[in-house]
C-alpha cells in the first residue's frame, strides 16, 4: 500500500533585500513551490491553469437526464462562468466566492486524494466525492456555523443521516492556515484524515441526490462554491485498482472471524453436481456448457459469506443460499442471481433477476459489477428472514423477505422461509469463477471490548467535556433519526445544554474514557413528550459505552447507567446489548452488595449479598419501596434537588469499581465493572432537561464546592 504520509514540500519565500537600484518585499503569499506528486499519485491541478478542470453542470441525476447535446452546451456555459471566478495565482487555486464549483473533467472510482485547503473567517466549502456532497469545509470557530455542529471540526461527510456524520476528531489548523485531506473512497466508503488526524473511519457515504440508491460508483470530483473565497494547492489522486480494493473490503469489520469454505485445491467438503465444476487456479469454475448445483457439507442458519467471482460476457450462476441440497435452489431455498447484467441479452428481464437479487423475490440496485473478466468483490448477510448483499463495497440490496408477498412468478416459494440449509453455486452452463469464499457464522461468540488503553484518564486537571459554548466532542445518535436531530433535541442556550427531550437516544462523546470522577449538574424541565406525558421525569447517563450506536434496544449503546429518573436518580442499569446487524452480544456486567426490598428489587446495601448482574438494576439505597411513575414523584428519602433546581450527580470510576454520589451523598456502588471504559452519553427519554456542568476529574483531585442554585 501506499503510505499516507507523504513528504510534501511547500516553500514559501519571504525576504527583504535592500538592492541598490530597488527595495522589495517577497511574501508568504506570492510564491509557492509546488511539490512533485507523490509516488504513484497524478496531479489534478498542474499549479500554472486551469487544465483538466472544469465548471459545474447540475448534479449527477440532472446530468444523466439530459441528452448529449444539452450536456455539451451546459457544459460550455459552466466552463464561462468557471472561468471568470477561479484563478491560479502564484500556483494556488483562488476562488473570488461566486460563481459554482471547480470539477474534474474526469470521473472518478475507488481513489486516494490529498488536497490542501485554507479558508478565511466564515468560511464555508467542501470536497464533493463522485459528484456528492460532501466532506465538509468550515471555520470551526465561527459562532453562526455551531447550529449546524462546526465546532467538531472540517471532514464531517455532512450530508449522512444514518450513518455517522461528524469527524471522530477537531484537527483543523486556524483559519488562514493550510489544511491537509487524505481521502479514501472504496465503494460507498470512506477514510479521511484531517492535516494526519483519522476524522472518518470507513464510513458509509449516503446518496444526497438519490437516497434510495447507494452513492455512484463513479464520478467527478468537486471542489464546492459556498459564497466564500476559498484556496486549494497540491490536488493529488491515485486511483485504486480493483485488486486492491477487494483486498481493502475483505480485510474491513471482523476479518479474523471469517473460515474459508474452500482450500483451492479441490472439492474437499462439498457435494453437489461436482463433475460440472473444476479448480482452476485456485478458483471455483462451472463448465462451459455444464450447470447444476454444489454446494458445502455443512449447513448454515444465520451467517456472513464473502467472495470474489469473475463472469465472462453474458455470464450466469447464482449462490444457493440455505439450500437444502436438493431440488432448484430459487424454489427449495434461495437464490442470489449472479449476472452479466447489462449485457444486451438480458434486457427484457424482470428486475427482479438481475445481479445481486434475490431471485424472483427482491430486486437489487444495478450498475455496480466491474467490467467482465475483472474479480468482484461480494458480500452477503442473512440473518433471521434479512439479506443485506453488498457488492465491490456498494449496498445494492437490503430487505426483510418476511415482507415480500409475491415472487416473479407468483407466489412466495415455500424455500423463502427456510431458516437454515447448506452455501453454494447454481451453474447455469457459463464458466463463471469463484475463489477466496468465507463465512462468518453469526452471531458468533460475545464481542470483547477493545482495549481501555486506548481511553482517555484526566491526569493534570479536569477534561471539561461540555465547554458551555457547542456541543463540541459530541455527537447525536436518536432512534428516529440516527445521526441527524432534526427536531434539535440537543441545543446550547445561555452555558447550558438544553435536552427538549423530544425522543429517544443520545448526545455521546466522541471519546472513550477512563478512571474518572465525573461531576454532572442537572435540572428537570417542564414539558414531557408521547407515551411519558404524564410519568416520571427520566434521564440518564450512561458510562463504559461500547458496540455500535443504537445496539440496546436500537437506542442506546451497551453501558452501565446512572439513572436520572424522578425519585430514582442514583440507581445502577445494566445494559447489554447486541449488533443490531449481526446479533453478536455486546456483554456488560458488574457486581454489587445488594438486599432486596418489599418488591423483591435489588437494593444497594454496602455489606451485603454479592451478586454479579448482566442486566437489570440495582436501586440506590433509598428508592421509595412505593415509587410510582408519575410525573413529579419525589419519595420520602430522595437526596435529590426538588423539581426546578439544580442536582449534582458524581460517579468515581477506578478501574471496574463504580461510586455513585448524589448532591454529596453516596447512593450506591459497583464492582468489577465489564468494561470499565468507554463512551459516554447523555440519555433523552420524552423529558426535558437542562445541563449545566459535565466534566472528568483526576480521582481525588474533584472540587468540593458547594452546588449553587
Amino acid at each position: 500500500m501506499q503510505k499516507e504520509t507523504m513528504t510534501r514540500i511547500h516553500k514559501w519565500a519571504s525576504v527583504t533585500t535592500i538592492l541598490l537600484l530597488a527595495v522589495f518585499a517577497i511574501h508568504e503569499s506570492s510564491v509557492t513551490v509546488r511539490a512533485d506528486a507523490p509516488a504513484g499519485f497524478t496531479s489534478l491541478f498542474n499549479g500554472t491553469d486551469l487544465t483538466g478542470l472544469k465548471g459545474l453542470v447540475g448534479n449527477p441525476k440532472s446530468r444523466a437526464a439530459m441528452s448529449a447535446d444539452e450536456l455539451v452546451a451546459a457544459q460550455q456555459e459552466a466552463d464561462e462562468t468557471m472561468r471568470a471566478h477561479w484563478r491560479v495565482v502564484d500556483g494556488v487555486l483562488e476562488f473570488d466566492g461566486k460563481g459554482k464549483s471547480l470539477c474534474t473533467a474526469k470521473d472518478y472510482g475507488d481513489f486516494e486524494l490529498y488536497v490542501d485547503w485554507k479558508i478565511l473567517e466564515g468560511g464555508d466549502s467542501g470536497i464533493y466525492l463522485r459528484g456528492s456532497p460532501q466532506v465538509q469545509i468550515w471555520d470551526t470557530e465561527f459562532e453562526n456555523y455551531f447550529r449546524h455542529g462546526a465546532e467538531n471540526g472540517s471532514g464531517a461527510l455532512w450530508n449522512n443521516r444514518n450513518n455517522p456524520r461528524f469527524p471522530l476528531e477537531k484537527a483543523d489548523k486556524p483559519v488562514g492556515q493550510w489544511n491537509t485531506f487524505f481521502i479514501r473512497m472504496v465503494g460507498e466508503r470512506v477514510t479521511i484524515k484531517l492535516n494526519g488526524q483519522l476524522v472518518a473511519d470507513n464510513v458509509v457515504m449516503e446518496n444526497v441526490w438519490e437516497r434510495n440508491l447507494p452513492i455512484y460508483h463513479r464520478g467527478q470530483i468537486e471542489l464546492q462554491n459556498h459564497g466564500n473565497t476559498l484556496y486549494f494547492r497540491e490536488i493529488h489522486i491515485r486511483e485504486i485498482p480493483s485488486h486492491e480494493a477487494n483486498q481493502l473490503l475483505a480485510a474491513q469489520e471482523h476479518a479474523d472471524q471469517f473460515e474459508s469454505i474452500f482450500n483451492g485445491d479441490d472439492f474437499a467438503g462439498w457435494s453437489g453436481a461436482l463433475e460440472n465444476y473444476q479448480v482452476v487456479d485456485s478458483a471455483i469454475v462451472c463448465k462451459a456448457g455444464k450447470g447444476g448445483t454444489i454446494f458445502t457439507e455443512k449447513e448454515y442458519s444465520d451467517f456472513v459469506a464473502r467472495l470474489e467471482f469473475k463472469l465472462p460476457a453474458g455470464g450466469n450462476n447464482g449462490l444457493a443460499i440455505r439450500y437444502p441440497g436438493e431440488g432448484a435452489p430459487h424454489l427449495d431455498g434461495l437464490e442470489l442471481q449472479v449476472l452479466d447484467s447489462e449485457d444486451p441479452k438480458y434486457t427484457k428481464l424482470d428486475p427482479r433477476q438481475y445481479h445481486g437479487s434475490v431471485y424472483g423475490l427482491v430486486a437489487a440496485h444495478r450498475g455496480y459489477l466491474r467490467p467482465t473478466g475483472e474479480w468482484n468483490f461480494q458480500q452477503v448477510t442473512m440473518r433471521g428472514s434479512k439479506v443485506k448483499v453488498e457488492l465491490n463495497g456498494f449496498t445494492i440490496l437490503d430487505a426483510d423477505l418476511s415482507e415480500v408477498k409475491e415472487s416473479k412468478d407468483g407466489a412466495v416459494p415455500p424455500g423463502a422461509a427456510r431458516k437454515s440449509g447448506h452455501f453454494g453455486f447454481a451453474g447455469h452452463n457459463d464458466p463463471v469463477a469463484f475463489r477466496n469464499i468465507s463465512i462468518r457464522e453469526l452471531p458468533g461468540d460475545p464481542a470483547e471490548p477493545p482495549s481501555r488503553e486506548t481511553a482517555v484518564s484526566p491526569t493534570d486537571g479536569p477534561i471539561k467535556l461540555f465547554n458551555g459554548r457547542n456541543l463540541k466532542g459530541f455527537y447525536t445518535w436518536i432512534r428516529d433519526s440516527q445521526y441527524s436531530d432534526p427536531q434539535k433535541v440537543f441545543t446550547v442556550h445561555d452555558g447550558m445544554i438544553h435536552i427538549s427531550g423530544d425522543g429517544y437516544g443520545g448526545l455521546i462523546t466522541n471519546r472513550e474514557y477512563r478512571d474518572y470522577h465525573l461531576i454532572l449538574e442537572f435540572k428537570w424541565g417542564e414539558k414531557t413528550w408521547g407515551n411519558r406525558v404524564d410519568r416520571a421525569r427520566d434521564s440518564g447517563l450512561l458510562l463504559h459505552c461500547w458496540g455500535p450506536d443504537g445496539c440496546y434496544s436500537n437506542t442506546w449503546m451497551a453501558s452501565i447507567e446512572a439513572q436520572i429518573i424522578e425519585g430514582g436518580v442514583g440507581d445502577i442499569l445494566v445494559l447489554t446489548g447486541s449488533d443490531p446487524g449481526t446479533g453478536q452480544v455486546l456483554p456488560t456486567s458488574l457486581t454489587a452488595e445488594i438486599t432486596k426490598d418489599r418488591d423483591g428489587e435489588k437494593v444497594w446495601k454496602q455489606g451485603g449479598e454479592r451478586v454479579t448482574i448482566s442486566s437489570g438494576r440495582i436501586n440506590w439505597f433509598g428508592r421509595d419501596v412505593d415509587w410510582a411513575d408519575s410525573t413529579g414523584f419525589r419519595g420520602k428519602d430522595d437526596v435529590e434537588s426538588t423539581f426546578g433546581k439544580w442536582t449534582r450527580m458524581e460517579v468515581i470510576a477506578d478501574g471496574g469499581h463504580l461510586l455513585y454520589k448524589v448532591n454529596g451523598v453516596v447512593v450506591n456502588e459497583a464492582f468489577e465493572a465489564k468494561p470499565d471504559f468507554g463512551k459516554l452519553l447523555l440519555q433523552t427519554e420524552q423529558a426535558e432537561m437542562f445541563v449545566r456542568r459535565f466534566e472528568l476529574w483526576p480521582i481525588g483531585k474533584a472540587p468540593t464546592d458547594k452546588l449553587k442554585q
